[in-house]
């Protein structure tokens, strides 16, 4: 098993000797698109393909996916990565299971730092008296593994949606959310999902525990440069 900053490492050295970045990095595995794993790995990946929730056992459709392959080899990256998108979500149609699968433009995300900073900025700098937007907000995003991680979309919508009387709030949540959009050029390529459980969900995750930080989190490069373990630290303490 390799931690975050391991795998960099590995895929930092895979691509000295490949030549080039990795078209599309799969995980086959549970809680994967956070937008710290897109951010550690952006100079390595170009797509990382994944689920932000658990996953069910079976995993994905690998005989769906390598038919489409050999089919159609020329296929342009982003083509790929969407087409792993849909037939995740199609294997798992009428199968009573909640799944959630999507594309991540890992370089883009740094439009998402952009616009994090400042709005972490803002709740911090009145934080007794936005805490309980925070709170409020924090309960109603869905989380997922015992709380620890919250789809960062509907997070910002949640903020904004209770935010009605501080406009510099509700201007900072709309900018996140404006990143958080779906496209070929967007942090979020595509997603697909099934079930109520994902509702108002967009694919991308962030790390928000209820009570206190793993201490390895701080390391983490989108941890340091969204100075988004400062705001943990500060609203958690």
């Amino acid at each position: 098993m390799l931690d975050n900053t391991e795998l960099k490492n590995v895929l930092a050295n895979a691509c000295t000797a490949i030549g080039k970045k990795i078209d599309i990095l799969g995980m086959d595995a549970c809680l994967m698109t956070m937008v710290e794993v897109a951010w550690q790995l952006r100079d390595s990946v170009e797509i990382l393909v994944g689920s932000e929730i658990e996953e069910p056992n079976d995993g994905w459709p690998y005989a769906e996916i390598l038919q489409f392959l050999t089919a159609k080899p020329k296929s342009k990256t982003h083509v790929v990565a969407k087409e792993v998108v849909k037939q995740y979500v199609a294997s798992y149609r009428d199968r009573d299971e909640t799944v959630a699968q999507s594309a991540i433009n890992t370089s883009a995300t740094e439009t998402i730092i952009r616009a994090l900073i400042p709005l972490t900025a803002e709740l911090l700098s009145d934080l007794d008296k936005n805490r309980k937007l925070i709170q409020w907000a924090w309960e109603r995003a869905p989380k997922f593994y015992d709380d620890n991680y919250l789809d960062l979309y509907a997070f910002a919508r949640k903020l904004r949606t209770k935010s009605k009387d501080r406009d510099r709030i509700r201007e900072k949540a709309d900018a996140l959310i404006a990143t958080l959009k779906t496209g070929k050029t967007k942090s979020i390529l595509c997603q697909g999902r099934l079930g109520k459980e994902v509702a108002g969900t967009k694919g991308l995750s962030i790390y928000f525990p209820a009570d206190s930080i793993n201490p390895a989190y701080r390391r983490l490069d989108f941890a340091i440069d969204a100075q988004w373990a400062v705001f943990l630290e500060r609203y958690l303490g």
